[in-house]
Protein backbone atom coordinates (compact mmCIF):
# COMPACT_ATOMS: atom_id res chain seq x y z
CA UNK A 1 0.00 0.00 0.00
CA UNK A 2 1.15 3.52 -0.83
CA UNK A 3 1.11 4.77 2.74
CA UNK A 4 3.38 1.97 3.88
CA UNK A 5 6.20 3.43 1.81
CA UNK A 6 6.20 6.68 3.76
CA UNK A 7 9.14 7.54 5.93
CA UNK A 8 8.99 6.87 9.64
CA UNK A 9 7.76 10.08 11.21
CA UNK A 10 7.90 9.34 14.94
CA UNK A 11 10.08 11.74 16.80
CA UNK A 12 10.41 13.87 13.69
CA UNK A 13 12.28 17.01 14.78
CA UNK A 14 11.57 20.51 13.53
CA UNK A 15 15.07 20.73 12.01
CA UNK A 16 14.42 17.54 10.00
CA UNK A 17 11.05 18.96 8.99
CA UNK A 18 12.68 22.12 7.65
CA UNK A 19 15.33 20.06 5.80
CA UNK A 20 12.59 18.02 4.13
CA UNK A 21 10.77 21.22 3.19
CA UNK A 22 13.94 22.45 1.48
CA UNK A 23 14.23 19.12 -0.32
CA UNK A 24 10.80 19.48 -1.95
CA UNK A 25 11.14 23.23 -2.53
CA UNK A 26 13.55 22.76 -5.41
CA UNK A 27 14.29 26.03 -7.18
CA UNK A 28 12.10 27.91 -4.69
CA UNK A 29 14.20 27.03 -1.63
CA UNK A 30 15.62 30.57 -1.64
CA UNK A 31 12.09 31.86 -1.15
CA UNK A 32 11.75 29.64 1.92
CA UNK A 33 15.05 30.99 3.28
CA UNK A 34 13.88 34.58 2.75
CA UNK A 35 10.58 33.77 4.47
CA UNK A 36 12.42 32.50 7.56
CA UNK A 37 14.80 35.49 7.60
CA UNK A 38 11.96 38.00 7.32
CA UNK A 39 10.03 36.12 10.02
CA UNK A 40 13.03 36.52 12.34
CA UNK A 41 13.08 40.28 11.72
CA UNK A 42 9.33 40.43 12.21
CA UNK A 43 9.78 38.68 15.57
CA UNK A 44 12.47 41.18 16.56
CA UNK A 45 10.16 44.10 15.81
CA UNK A 46 7.38 42.44 17.82
CA UNK A 47 9.85 42.29 20.70
CA UNK A 48 10.55 45.99 20.18
CA UNK A 49 6.80 46.65 20.35
CA UNK A 50 6.70 44.86 23.70
CA UNK A 51 9.63 47.02 24.80
CA UNK A 52 7.64 50.16 23.92
CA UNK A 53 4.69 48.91 26.01
CA UNK A 54 6.94 48.13 28.97
CA UNK A 55 8.70 51.53 28.70
CA UNK A 56 5.32 53.29 28.66
CA UNK A 57 4.10 51.23 31.61
CA UNK A 58 7.30 52.02 33.54
CA UNK A 59 6.85 55.76 33.11
CA UNK A 60 3.20 55.61 34.13
CA UNK A 61 3.99 53.58 37.26
CA UNK A 62 6.82 55.95 38.19
CA UNK A 63 4.40 58.85 37.86
CA UNK A 64 1.76 57.15 40.01
CA UNK A 65 3.96 55.71 42.74
CA UNK A 66 6.94 58.09 42.90
CA UNK A 67 5.47 61.29 41.51
CA UNK A 68 8.02 61.41 38.68
CA UNK A 69 6.59 63.47 35.84
CA UNK A 70 6.10 62.07 32.37
CA UNK A 71 7.87 64.48 30.00
CA UNK A 72 7.25 64.97 26.29
CA UNK A 73 10.54 63.23 25.48
CA UNK A 74 9.08 60.07 27.03
CA UNK A 75 5.98 60.41 24.87
CA UNK A 76 8.10 60.96 21.77
CA UNK A 77 10.27 57.94 22.66
CA UNK A 78 7.24 55.65 23.02
CA UNK A 79 5.74 57.03 19.81
CA UNK A 80 8.94 56.56 17.81
CA UNK A 81 9.52 53.02 19.15
CA UNK A 82 5.87 52.11 18.43
CA UNK A 83 6.03 53.48 14.88
CA UNK A 84 9.32 51.72 14.18
CA UNK A 85 8.03 48.41 15.54
CA UNK A 86 4.74 48.73 13.67
CA UNK A 87 6.42 49.59 10.37
CA UNK A 88 8.94 46.80 10.89
CA UNK A 89 6.21 44.25 11.54
CA UNK A 90 4.19 45.40 8.51
CA UNK A 91 7.14 45.45 6.12
CA UNK A 92 8.78 42.22 7.23
CA UNK A 93 5.41 40.51 7.72
CA UNK A 94 4.50 41.40 4.12
CA UNK A 95 7.85 40.20 2.78
CA UNK A 96 7.61 36.96 4.76
CA UNK A 97 4.04 36.29 3.59
CA UNK A 98 4.87 37.19 -0.01
CA UNK A 99 7.77 34.75 -0.13
CA UNK A 100 5.73 32.13 1.71
CA UNK A 101 2.80 32.18 -0.72
CA UNK A 102 4.99 32.37 -3.82
CA UNK A 103 7.10 29.48 -2.51
CA UNK A 104 4.08 27.42 -1.39
CA UNK A 105 2.11 27.50 -4.61
CA UNK A 106 5.18 27.47 -6.85
CA UNK A 107 6.67 24.41 -5.14
CA UNK A 108 3.26 22.76 -5.47
CA UNK A 109 3.20 23.42 -9.21
CA UNK A 110 6.86 22.45 -9.61
CA UNK A 111 6.38 19.16 -7.76
CA UNK A 112 3.28 18.27 -9.77
CA UNK A 113 5.20 18.85 -12.99
CA UNK A 114 8.27 17.01 -11.71
CA UNK A 115 6.25 14.02 -10.47
CA UNK A 116 4.12 14.00 -13.63
CA UNK A 117 7.27 13.94 -15.73
CA UNK A 118 8.70 11.17 -13.56
CA UNK A 119 5.51 9.12 -13.90
CA UNK A 120 6.15 8.94 -17.66
CA UNK A 121 9.30 6.94 -16.97
CA UNK A 122 7.92 4.69 -14.24
CA UNK A 123 7.92 0.96 -14.91
CA UNK A 124 4.35 -0.18 -15.60
CA UNK A 125 4.67 -2.62 -12.72
CA UNK A 126 4.38 0.31 -10.34
CA UNK A 127 0.79 0.92 -11.46
CA UNK A 128 -0.07 -2.73 -10.92
CA UNK A 129 0.85 -2.58 -7.23
CA UNK A 130 -0.20 1.02 -6.44
CA UNK A 131 -3.66 2.52 -6.63
CA UNK A 132 -4.15 5.27 -9.21
CA UNK A 133 -6.47 6.93 -6.70
CA UNK A 134 -3.62 7.14 -4.19
CA UNK A 135 -1.31 8.60 -6.80
CA UNK A 136 -3.97 11.12 -7.85
CA UNK A 137 -4.60 11.89 -4.17
CA UNK A 138 -0.89 12.51 -3.67
CA UNK A 139 -0.80 14.94 -6.60
CA UNK A 140 -3.98 16.76 -5.58
CA UNK A 141 -4.92 16.38 -1.90
CA UNK A 142 -1.44 16.00 -0.41
CA UNK A 143 0.30 18.70 -2.45
CA UNK A 144 -2.78 20.92 -2.03
CA UNK A 145 -2.51 20.61 1.76
CA UNK A 146 1.22 21.25 1.56
CA UNK A 147 0.52 24.47 -0.35
CA UNK A 148 -2.17 25.74 2.01
CA UNK A 149 -1.18 24.23 5.38
CA UNK A 150 2.21 22.53 5.33
CA UNK A 151 4.44 25.58 4.85
CA UNK A 152 2.22 27.60 7.24
CA UNK A 153 2.58 24.97 10.00
CA UNK A 154 6.37 24.91 9.66
CA UNK A 155 6.53 28.70 9.57
CA UNK A 156 4.44 29.05 12.73
CA UNK A 157 6.58 26.46 14.52
CA UNK A 158 9.64 28.58 13.83
CA UNK A 159 8.03 31.98 14.31
CA UNK A 160 6.44 31.07 17.64
CA UNK A 161 9.74 29.75 18.98
CA UNK A 162 11.65 32.83 17.76
CA UNK A 163 9.13 35.23 19.35
CA UNK A 164 9.43 33.53 22.73
CA UNK A 165 13.25 33.45 22.62
CA UNK A 166 13.33 37.17 21.76
CA UNK A 167 11.11 37.98 24.75
CA UNK A 168 13.32 35.80 26.97
CA UNK A 169 16.32 37.78 25.69
CA UNK A 170 14.57 41.00 26.78
CA UNK A 171 13.60 39.62 30.20
CA UNK A 172 16.90 37.94 31.08
CA UNK A 173 18.87 41.14 31.87
CA UNK A 174 15.78 42.74 33.43
CA UNK A 175 14.92 40.00 35.97
CA UNK A 176 16.86 36.75 36.29
CA UNK A 177 14.25 35.08 38.53
CA UNK A 178 11.41 35.57 36.04
CA UNK A 179 13.67 34.54 33.14
CA UNK A 180 14.47 31.30 35.00
CA UNK A 181 10.78 30.58 35.55
CA UNK A 182 10.11 31.19 31.85
CA UNK A 183 12.89 28.82 30.78
CA UNK A 184 11.75 26.08 33.20
CA UNK A 185 8.17 26.43 31.93
CA UNK A 186 9.37 26.13 28.34
CA UNK A 187 11.36 22.97 29.17
CA UNK A 188 8.35 21.36 30.88
CA UNK A 189 6.10 22.34 27.93
CA UNK A 190 8.55 20.75 25.47
CA UNK A 191 8.66 17.54 27.57
CA UNK A 192 4.85 17.32 27.63
CA UNK A 193 4.81 17.79 23.86
CA UNK A 194 7.45 15.09 23.27
CA UNK A 195 5.50 12.56 25.35
CA UNK A 196 2.32 13.00 23.30
CA UNK A 197 3.93 13.67 19.92
CA UNK A 198 4.64 10.05 18.97
CA UNK A 199 1.01 9.02 19.32
CA UNK A 200 -0.17 12.10 17.45
CA UNK A 201 2.24 11.43 14.57
CA UNK A 202 1.05 7.84 14.29
CA UNK A 203 -2.56 8.99 14.08
CA UNK A 204 -1.82 11.62 11.44
CA UNK A 205 0.06 8.97 9.43
CA UNK A 206 -3.05 6.78 9.54
CA UNK A 207 -5.18 9.82 8.72
CA UNK A 208 -3.27 10.46 5.49
CA UNK A 209 -3.80 6.83 4.51
CA UNK A 210 -7.54 7.22 5.10
CA UNK A 211 -7.68 10.42 3.04
CA UNK A 212 -5.87 8.79 0.12
CA UNK A 213 -8.10 5.72 0.37
CA UNK A 214 -11.20 7.93 0.34
CA UNK A 215 -9.86 9.78 -2.70
CA UNK A 216 -9.27 6.44 -4.44
CA UNK A 217 -12.77 5.17 -3.60
CA UNK A 218 -14.39 8.40 -4.81
CA UNK A 219 -12.47 8.24 -8.09
CA UNK A 220 -13.40 4.59 -8.59
CA UNK A 221 -17.06 5.30 -7.79
CA UNK A 222 -17.34 8.18 -10.27
CA UNK A 223 -15.43 6.39 -13.06
CA UNK A 224 -17.42 3.16 -12.65
CA UNK A 225 -20.85 4.64 -12.07
CA UNK A 226 -22.08 3.57 -15.53
CA UNK A 227 -21.05 -0.07 -15.00
CA UNK A 228 -22.49 0.02 -11.49
CA UNK A 229 -25.89 1.13 -12.75
CA UNK A 230 -25.83 -1.36 -15.63
CA UNK A 231 -25.40 -4.29 -13.21
CA UNK A 232 -27.69 -2.87 -10.52
CA UNK A 233 -24.88 -2.82 -7.94
CA UNK A 234 -25.38 0.75 -6.73
CA UNK A 235 -25.96 -0.39 -3.16
CA UNK A 236 -22.73 -2.41 -3.01
CA UNK A 237 -20.62 0.40 -4.46
CA UNK A 238 -22.23 3.06 -2.28
CA UNK A 239 -21.71 0.79 0.71
CA UNK A 240 -17.95 0.61 0.04
CA UNK A 241 -17.80 4.38 -0.41
CA UNK A 242 -19.79 4.96 2.77
CA UNK A 243 -17.47 2.64 4.68
CA UNK A 244 -14.47 4.64 3.45
CA UNK A 245 -16.19 7.92 4.45
CA UNK A 246 -17.03 6.46 7.86
CA UNK A 247 -13.45 5.28 8.40
CA UNK A 248 -12.18 8.72 7.40
CA UNK A 249 -14.57 10.36 9.88
CA UNK A 250 -13.48 8.00 12.64
CA UNK A 251 -9.85 8.76 11.81
CA UNK A 252 -10.38 12.50 12.10
CA UNK A 253 -12.24 12.06 15.40
CA UNK A 254 -9.47 9.81 16.74
CA UNK A 255 -6.90 12.49 15.95
CA UNK A 256 -9.02 15.16 17.63
CA UNK A 257 -9.48 12.97 20.73
CA UNK A 258 -5.70 12.94 21.09
CA UNK A 259 -5.11 16.54 20.05
CA UNK A 260 -7.65 18.14 22.41
CA UNK A 261 -6.25 16.64 25.67
CA UNK A 262 -2.70 17.16 24.39
CA UNK A 263 -3.39 20.80 23.60
CA UNK A 264 -5.07 21.23 26.99
CA UNK A 265 -2.06 19.78 28.84
CA UNK A 266 0.35 21.84 26.79
CA UNK A 267 -1.52 25.11 27.40
CA UNK A 268 -2.04 24.24 31.07
CA UNK A 269 1.72 24.18 31.57
CA UNK A 270 2.02 27.77 30.35
CA UNK A 271 -1.00 28.97 32.32
CA UNK A 272 0.62 27.52 35.43
CA UNK A 273 3.85 29.28 34.38
CA UNK A 274 1.98 32.59 34.18
CA UNK A 275 0.49 32.01 37.65
CA UNK A 276 3.95 31.23 39.05
CA UNK A 277 5.38 34.47 37.57
CA UNK A 278 2.51 36.51 39.05
CA UNK A 279 2.80 34.76 42.43
CA UNK A 280 6.59 35.18 42.71
CA UNK A 281 6.37 38.81 41.59
CA UNK A 282 3.83 39.58 44.32
CA UNK A 283 5.79 37.67 47.00
CA UNK A 284 8.99 39.47 46.08
CA UNK A 285 7.21 42.86 46.11
CA UNK A 286 5.62 42.30 49.52
CA UNK A 287 8.98 41.03 50.79
CA UNK A 288 10.57 44.27 49.64
CA UNK A 289 12.86 42.59 47.10
CA UNK A 290 11.49 44.46 44.07
CA UNK A 291 9.72 47.76 43.56
CA UNK A 292 6.04 48.04 42.71
CA UNK A 293 6.85 49.23 39.18
CA UNK A 294 8.91 46.15 38.43
CA UNK A 295 6.27 43.87 39.95
CA UNK A 296 3.52 45.37 37.76
CA UNK A 297 5.69 45.14 34.64
CA UNK A 298 6.49 41.46 35.34
CA UNK A 299 2.83 40.66 35.95
CA UNK A 300 1.71 42.38 32.73
CA UNK A 301 4.54 40.75 30.76
CA UNK A 302 3.60 37.28 32.04
CA UNK A 303 0.39 37.36 29.98
CA UNK A 304 2.26 37.72 26.67
CA UNK A 305 5.59 36.00 27.30
CA UNK A 306 4.37 32.52 26.28
CA UNK A 307 2.03 33.55 23.43
CA UNK A 308 4.58 32.75 20.72
CA UNK A 309 5.44 29.34 22.13
CA UNK A 310 1.76 28.51 22.64
CA UNK A 311 1.30 29.23 18.93
CA UNK A 312 4.26 26.99 18.08
CA UNK A 313 2.85 24.30 20.37
CA UNK A 314 -0.53 24.34 18.65
CA UNK A 315 1.30 23.79 15.34
CA UNK A 316 3.47 21.12 16.96
CA UNK A 317 0.36 19.11 17.74
CA UNK A 318 -0.62 18.95 14.08
CA UNK A 319 2.85 19.00 12.55
CA UNK A 320 2.30 15.31 11.77
CA UNK A 321 0.12 16.54 8.89
CA UNK A 322 3.05 18.51 7.47
CA UNK A 323 5.39 15.57 8.09
CA UNK A 324 3.17 13.09 6.25
CA UNK A 325 2.49 15.50 3.39
CA UNK A 326 6.20 16.21 2.93
CA UNK A 327 7.05 12.52 3.12
CA UNK A 328 4.35 11.71 0.57
CA UNK A 329 5.78 14.26 -1.85
CA UNK A 330 9.32 12.93 -1.25
CA UNK A 331 8.01 9.41 -1.91
CA UNK A 332 6.42 10.49 -5.19
CA UNK A 333 9.53 12.44 -6.21
CA UNK A 334 11.56 9.25 -5.79
CA UNK A 335 9.36 6.90 -7.80
CA UNK A 336 11.36 3.99 -9.26
CA UNK A 337 11.89 5.05 -12.86
CA UNK A 338 13.30 3.18 -15.83
CA UNK A 339 16.98 3.98 -16.27
CA UNK A 340 17.61 6.27 -19.21
CA UNK A 341 20.17 5.53 -21.92
CA UNK A 342 22.14 7.87 -24.17
CA UNK A 343 21.21 6.81 -27.71
CA UNK A 344 18.83 9.08 -29.62
CA UNK A 345 18.95 7.82 -33.21
CA UNK A 346 17.39 4.55 -34.39
CA UNK A 347 19.53 3.16 -37.21
CA UNK A 348 17.03 0.59 -38.43
CA UNK A 349 13.27 0.24 -37.87
CA UNK A 350 13.55 -3.41 -36.90
CA UNK A 351 12.72 -5.05 -33.58
CA UNK A 352 14.36 -8.24 -32.41
CA UNK A 353 14.05 -10.21 -29.19
CA UNK A 354 16.79 -12.54 -28.04
CA UNK A 355 16.00 -15.21 -25.43
CA UNK A 356 13.60 -12.93 -23.57
CA UNK A 357 12.14 -14.03 -20.25
CA UNK A 358 9.53 -11.97 -18.45
CA UNK A 359 7.05 -12.40 -15.63
CA UNK A 360 4.41 -10.41 -13.76
CA UNK A 361 5.53 -11.07 -10.21
CA UNK A 362 5.49 -14.84 -9.81
CA UNK A 363 3.51 -15.44 -13.03
CA UNK A 364 5.89 -16.26 -15.88
CA UNK A 365 4.77 -14.98 -19.29
CA UNK A 366 7.76 -15.57 -21.59
CA UNK A 367 10.77 -17.85 -21.29
CA UNK A 368 13.69 -17.66 -23.75
CA UNK A 369 11.45 -16.15 -26.44
CA UNK A 370 13.14 -14.94 -29.65
CA UNK A 371 11.47 -13.17 -32.60
CA UNK A 372 12.23 -10.63 -35.32
CA UNK A 373 9.86 -7.87 -36.45
CA UNK A 374 11.24 -6.89 -39.90
CA UNK A 375 11.68 -3.28 -40.97
CA UNK A 376 8.90 -1.70 -43.02
CA UNK A 377 6.71 -4.79 -42.80
CA UNK A 378 3.43 -5.57 -41.03
CA UNK A 379 3.51 -8.26 -38.37
CA UNK A 380 0.29 -9.61 -36.87
CA UNK A 381 0.20 -11.21 -33.42
CA UNK A 382 -2.46 -13.88 -33.02
CA UNK A 383 -3.37 -16.01 -30.03
CA UNK A 384 -5.87 -16.73 -27.29
CA UNK A 385 -6.52 -14.18 -24.55
CA UNK A 386 -3.66 -14.25 -22.06
CA UNK A 387 -1.16 -15.63 -24.57
CA UNK A 388 1.07 -12.53 -24.19
CA UNK A 389 0.29 -10.45 -27.29
CA UNK A 390 -0.13 -7.07 -25.56
CA UNK A 391 2.72 -7.81 -23.15
CA UNK A 392 5.01 -8.47 -26.12
CA UNK A 393 4.20 -5.04 -27.56
CA UNK A 394 4.74 -3.42 -24.15
CA UNK A 395 8.22 -4.94 -24.00
CA UNK A 396 9.04 -3.61 -27.48
CA UNK A 397 8.24 -0.06 -26.37
CA UNK A 398 9.93 -0.65 -23.00
CA UNK A 399 6.82 -0.12 -20.90
CA UNK A 400 8.35 -3.00 -18.97
CA UNK A 401 11.93 -4.22 -18.69
CA UNK A 402 12.60 -7.91 -19.36
CA UNK A 403 13.86 -10.18 -16.58
CA UNK A 404 16.54 -11.58 -18.89
CA UNK A 405 17.48 -11.52 -22.56
CA UNK A 406 17.52 -8.52 -24.90
CA UNK A 407 15.00 -6.40 -26.76
CA UNK A 408 16.70 -4.59 -29.64
CA UNK A 409 15.36 -1.70 -31.69
CA UNK A 410 17.60 -1.64 -34.72
CA UNK A 411 20.95 -2.93 -33.55
CA UNK A 412 20.68 -1.31 -30.12
CA UNK A 413 19.23 -2.60 -26.85
CA UNK A 414 16.14 -0.57 -25.88
CA UNK A 415 17.79 0.14 -22.51
CA UNK A 416 20.48 2.16 -24.24
CA UNK A 417 18.04 4.67 -25.77
CA UNK A 418 16.83 7.85 -24.15
CA UNK A 419 13.35 6.83 -23.08
CA UNK A 420 11.53 9.86 -24.56
CA UNK A 421 13.41 9.48 -27.84
CA UNK A 422 12.51 5.80 -28.02
CA UNK A 423 8.81 6.44 -27.42
CA UNK A 424 8.77 9.30 -29.92
CA UNK A 425 9.35 6.66 -32.61
CA UNK A 426 6.29 4.63 -31.57
CA UNK A 427 2.63 5.30 -32.32
CA UNK A 428 -0.04 3.36 -30.44
CA UNK A 429 -3.71 2.64 -30.94
CA UNK A 430 -4.94 0.79 -27.87
CA UNK A 431 -8.08 -1.27 -27.49
CA UNK A 432 -9.11 0.96 -24.58
CA UNK A 433 -8.94 4.43 -26.13
CA UNK A 434 -8.40 7.47 -23.95
CA UNK A 435 -9.09 10.96 -25.29
CA UNK A 436 -8.20 14.11 -23.39
CA UNK A 437 -10.55 16.76 -22.08
CA UNK A 438 -9.66 19.05 -24.99
CA UNK A 439 -10.76 19.85 -28.52
CA UNK A 440 -10.95 17.19 -31.22
CA UNK A 441 -8.26 19.13 -33.09
CA UNK A 442 -5.80 18.98 -30.17
CA UNK A 443 -6.55 15.31 -29.53
CA UNK A 444 -5.66 14.39 -33.10
CA UNK A 445 -2.60 16.67 -33.09
CA UNK A 446 -1.41 15.32 -29.73
CA UNK A 447 1.35 13.24 -31.28
CA UNK A 448 2.34 15.92 -33.77
CA UNK A 449 1.41 19.44 -32.55
CA UNK A 450 3.23 21.08 -35.48
CA UNK A 451 1.06 19.38 -38.11
CA UNK A 452 -0.97 21.72 -40.31
CA UNK A 453 -4.76 21.70 -40.23
CA UNK A 454 -4.76 20.51 -43.84
CA UNK A 455 -2.65 17.45 -42.93
CA UNK A 456 -4.81 16.76 -39.90
CA UNK A 457 -8.08 16.94 -41.86
CA UNK A 458 -6.63 14.75 -44.61
CA UNK A 459 -5.67 12.11 -42.03
CA UNK A 460 -9.08 12.41 -40.35
CA UNK A 461 -10.79 11.73 -43.67
CA UNK A 462 -8.65 8.64 -44.26
CA UNK A 463 -9.36 7.45 -40.71
CA UNK A 464 -13.10 7.72 -41.49
CA UNK A 465 -13.75 10.27 -38.75
CA UNK A 466 -14.02 13.60 -40.62
CA UNK A 467 -17.75 13.23 -41.36
CA UNK A 468 -18.89 12.63 -37.79
CA UNK A 469 -16.50 15.32 -36.49
CA UNK A 470 -18.13 17.90 -38.77
CA UNK A 471 -21.51 16.96 -37.28
CA UNK A 472 -20.30 17.89 -33.79
CA UNK A 473 -21.43 21.31 -32.44
CA UNK A 474 -18.12 23.08 -33.12
CA UNK A 475 -16.56 20.56 -35.50
CA UNK A 476 -12.86 20.13 -34.84
CA UNK A 477 -13.07 22.75 -32.07
CA UNK A 478 -15.60 20.73 -30.09
CA UNK A 479 -14.28 20.06 -26.59
CA UNK A 480 -14.50 16.39 -25.70
CA UNK A 481 -15.55 15.30 -22.26
CA UNK A 482 -13.16 13.37 -20.05
CA UNK A 483 -12.03 10.22 -21.84
CA UNK A 484 -14.11 11.22 -24.88
CA UNK A 485 -17.27 10.04 -23.15
CA UNK A 486 -19.49 12.16 -25.44
CA UNK A 487 -18.43 9.98 -28.41
CA UNK A 488 -19.26 6.38 -29.23
CA UNK A 489 -16.64 3.66 -28.84
CA UNK A 490 -16.13 3.44 -32.61
CA UNK A 491 -15.78 7.22 -32.95
CA UNK A 492 -13.19 7.35 -30.17
CA UNK A 493 -11.23 4.55 -31.80
CA UNK A 494 -11.19 6.26 -35.18
CA UNK A 495 -9.91 9.51 -33.64
CA UNK A 496 -7.24 7.46 -31.88
CA UNK A 497 -6.25 5.93 -35.23
CA UNK A 498 -6.06 9.40 -36.80
CA UNK A 499 -3.87 10.55 -33.92
CA UNK A 500 -1.49 7.64 -34.46
CA UNK A 501 -1.45 8.17 -38.25
CA UNK A 502 -0.55 11.86 -37.88
CA UNK A 503 2.42 11.17 -35.62
CA UNK A 504 5.71 10.82 -37.46
CA UNK A 505 6.98 7.53 -36.14
CA UNK A 506 8.86 4.51 -37.40
CA UNK A 507 6.81 1.94 -35.49
CA UNK A 508 3.03 1.61 -35.21
CA UNK A 509 1.35 -0.74 -32.73
CA UNK A 510 -2.35 -1.40 -33.30
CA UNK A 511 -3.97 -3.29 -30.42
CA UNK A 512 -7.43 -4.33 -31.63
CA UNK A 513 -7.53 -1.00 -33.49
CA UNK A 514 -10.69 -1.79 -35.48
CA UNK A 515 -12.56 -3.79 -32.82
CA UNK A 516 -15.12 -1.01 -32.23
CA UNK A 517 -15.45 0.06 -35.87
CA UNK A 518 -18.62 -0.98 -37.69
CA UNK A 519 -18.26 -3.20 -40.80
CA UNK A 520 -19.34 -0.35 -43.09
CA UNK A 521 -16.32 1.79 -42.15
CA UNK A 522 -13.89 -1.05 -41.45
CA UNK A 523 -13.23 -1.87 -45.11
CA UNK A 524 -12.40 1.74 -46.02
CA UNK A 525 -10.36 2.14 -42.83
CA UNK A 526 -8.26 -0.93 -43.62
CA UNK A 527 -7.56 0.43 -47.10
CA UNK A 528 -6.50 3.75 -45.57
CA UNK A 529 -4.35 2.02 -42.97
CA UNK A 530 -2.60 -0.02 -45.65
CA UNK A 531 -1.71 3.16 -47.50
CA UNK A 532 -0.71 5.20 -44.47
CA UNK A 533 1.31 2.43 -42.82
CA UNK A 534 3.27 1.70 -45.95
CA UNK A 535 6.98 1.69 -45.19
CA UNK A 536 6.42 1.71 -41.43
CA UNK A 537 7.15 -1.20 -39.14
CA UNK A 538 3.71 -2.20 -37.93
CA UNK A 539 2.61 -4.65 -35.24
CA UNK A 540 -1.06 -5.58 -35.22
CA UNK A 541 -2.96 -7.40 -32.51
CA UNK A 542 -6.34 -8.50 -33.80
CA UNK A 543 -8.87 -11.30 -33.90
CA UNK A 544 -10.51 -10.22 -37.15
CA UNK A 545 -9.33 -12.11 -40.23
CA UNK A 546 -9.81 -9.01 -42.38
CA UNK A 547 -7.26 -7.16 -40.26
CA UNK A 548 -4.49 -9.77 -40.22
CA UNK A 549 -4.69 -11.79 -43.45
CA UNK A 550 -2.67 -9.26 -45.48
CA UNK A 551 0.14 -9.04 -42.93
CA UNK A 552 3.66 -9.78 -44.17
CA UNK A 553 4.23 -11.98 -41.14
CA UNK A 554 1.87 -13.63 -38.68
CA UNK A 555 3.15 -14.81 -35.30
CA UNK A 556 0.92 -17.22 -33.39
CA UNK A 557 1.38 -17.24 -29.59
CA UNK A 558 0.26 -19.79 -27.06
CA UNK A 559 0.96 -19.57 -23.32
CA UNK A 560 3.83 -17.14 -23.89
CA UNK A 561 5.57 -19.24 -26.54
CA UNK A 562 5.70 -18.96 -30.34
CA UNK A 563 3.66 -21.74 -31.94
CA UNK A 564 3.72 -20.68 -35.59
CA UNK A 565 5.29 -18.04 -37.84
CA UNK A 566 4.45 -17.38 -41.48
CA UNK A 567 2.11 -15.65 -43.90
CA UNK A 568 -1.64 -16.16 -44.01
CA UNK A 569 -1.34 -18.55 -46.97
CA UNK A 570 1.42 -20.58 -45.33
CA UNK A 571 -0.28 -20.93 -41.97
CA UNK A 572 -3.69 -21.66 -43.47
CA UNK A 573 -2.27 -24.72 -45.17
CA UNK A 574 -0.71 -26.35 -42.10
CA UNK A 575 -2.25 -27.88 -39.02
CA UNK A 576 -2.16 -25.67 -35.96
CA UNK A 577 -3.80 -22.91 -33.95
CA UNK A 578 -4.07 -20.54 -36.91
CA UNK A 579 -5.95 -23.03 -39.07
CA UNK A 580 -8.29 -23.75 -36.15
CA UNK A 581 -8.78 -19.99 -35.82
CA UNK A 582 -9.74 -19.70 -39.49
CA UNK A 583 -12.20 -22.57 -39.27
CA UNK A 584 -13.89 -21.08 -36.20
CA UNK A 585 -14.24 -17.73 -38.01
CA UNK A 586 -15.70 -19.49 -41.06
CA UNK A 587 -18.29 -21.26 -38.90
CA UNK A 588 -19.26 -18.01 -37.17
CA UNK A 589 -19.84 -16.35 -40.56
CA UNK A 590 -22.32 -19.12 -41.45
CA UNK A 591 -24.49 -18.36 -38.44
CA UNK A 592 -27.96 -17.11 -39.27
CA UNK A 593 -30.26 -14.99 -37.13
Amino acid sequence: MYIQNLRESRGYKVIELIKTLYEVSGSYSKRITRMFIFDVFKGIFEGIALGAILFCLTKICENIFTGLSVVMNDVYTVFVISVISMMGKIVFGYLADRNKYIASYSLGAENRLYIGDRLKNVNMGYFSTNSLGNIAGGLSTVIGELETMGVFIIEQLLVGTIQTLIIVAFVLPYDIVTATIILLTLIIGIMVNIVTQKKTDLLTERLLGLKLDLSSKMLEYVKGIGVTKAFGKEKNTVKELNESITESRKGFLAVEKILVPTQFMFLLVFKIGICVIIFTSLIRYFSGNIEVTKAIILIVMSFVVFSGFELAGSMQSIKGIAVQNLNSVINLRNLPVIEDGEETEIDKAEISMEKVSFSYGESEIFKNLSIIIPEGKTTALVGFSGSGKTTLCNLMARFWDVNSGKVNVGKTNVKEYKYDELLSNFSFVFQDVYLFDDTVRNNIKFGNPNATDEDMIDIAKKAQCHDFIMKLPQGYDTVLQEGGSNLSGGERQRISIARAMLKRSKFVILDEATSSVDPENEKQLLIALKSLLKGKTTIIIAHKLSTIKNADQIIVLKNGAIEQVGTHTELASEQGIYKDFLESRKKSEEWAI
